[in-house]
């Protein structure tokens, strides 16, 4: 005889922690009938949670690993450290910033390592989303023999936005036309709509807060981009993962100073 098989489903839903959104061709007294009849008999059992979102600190020193991948013909370099969250009163200038350091395909690191150097099809900087602490991002896939020096090209652009080469006004303005004339197209479906309603629940914004944004960018200083950086960007604190061939690279990712060396093999993982 076949054993019987039982299947166990457990649904967990709490009406009193619930935000419907509708986003269409209709209107609140069109659609209320409607979602009063399917949940208007909800009710709420026993106490709701609260989410409890940690702060983590950074270290004080920077490392780098080495994943061991033999015979490898590129080395593919990620490196991160917390960043502020998505909801922070001055995002506007942290996102702006990242656009001009290595979030743009003309910003300062992809133009270091693909178009002035050859050493990479692309070289970018990045922010997740996340109500709390996000990671910054460093991506850079490289030739192999180029690992090391594109190491210090990633460390000496990093250091020079928060030093000697801060943001310029033709960066800032490229950066500010980039976002402010792309606006139109990011709202162009319900399900873009729908999108922007969800992030702005998520972050603790008004509805609204799109049509904020031309202003926001267009009243945004060189001085705002500067303090973002240096909220943001810590150089020294990165952890730096590489994966490549390590007996090519390992003597060159050492050379670079990022902090202790440790090599990992792809087996281990």
């Amino acid at each position: 005889m076949a054993p019987t098989r039982v299947e166990h489903r457990l649904i967990i839903v709490r009406i009193d922690n619930a935000t419907i959104f509708v986003v269409g061709d209709t209107t609140l007294d069109a659609i209320q009938p409607m979602l009063e009849k399917e949940f208007g008999k909800w009710k709420a059992e026993g106490n709701k949670g609260t989410k409890q979102i940690a702060q983590a600190s950074m270290p004080e020193k920077g490392q780098a690993i080495i994943i061991d991948r033999p015979g490898a013909q590129q080395s593919l370099i990620l490196a991160a450290h917390l960043a502020p969250p998505t909801g922070a009163d001055n995002n506007i200038a942290i996102e702006t910033m990242n656009l001009t350091l290595g979030g743009a395909f003309t910003a300062r690191v992809n133009m270091n390592l693909r178009e002035d150097k050859s050493w990479s099809y692309g070289a970018y900087t990045f922010l997740q989303d996340a109500r709390g602490q996000r990671p910054f991002m460093v991506y850079a896939p490289v030739q192999t023999d180029k690992t090391g020096p594109s190491l210090l090209e990633l460390k000496k652009e990093l250091n020079a936005y928060i030093g000697e080469k801060p943001p310029t006004a033709d960066e800032l303005e490229r950066a500010r036309l980039d976002q402010v004339r792309s606006l139109p197209g990011q709202f162009e479906t319900a399900n873009a709509v729908l999108s922007s309603l969800l992030s702005s629940k998520r972050f603790d914004r008004q509805y609204a807060y799109p049509e904020s944004l031309v202003d926001k960018y267009n009243d945004l200083s060189l001085e705002d981009l500067s303090k973002a950086a240096e909220e943001v960007l810590h150089p020294e604190k990165l952890t730096w993962i590489i994966i490549g061939d390590a007996e090519k690279i390992i003597a060159d990712v050492e050379a670079a100073d990022l902090g202790s060396v440790s090599v990992k093999s792809m087996n281990a993982l």
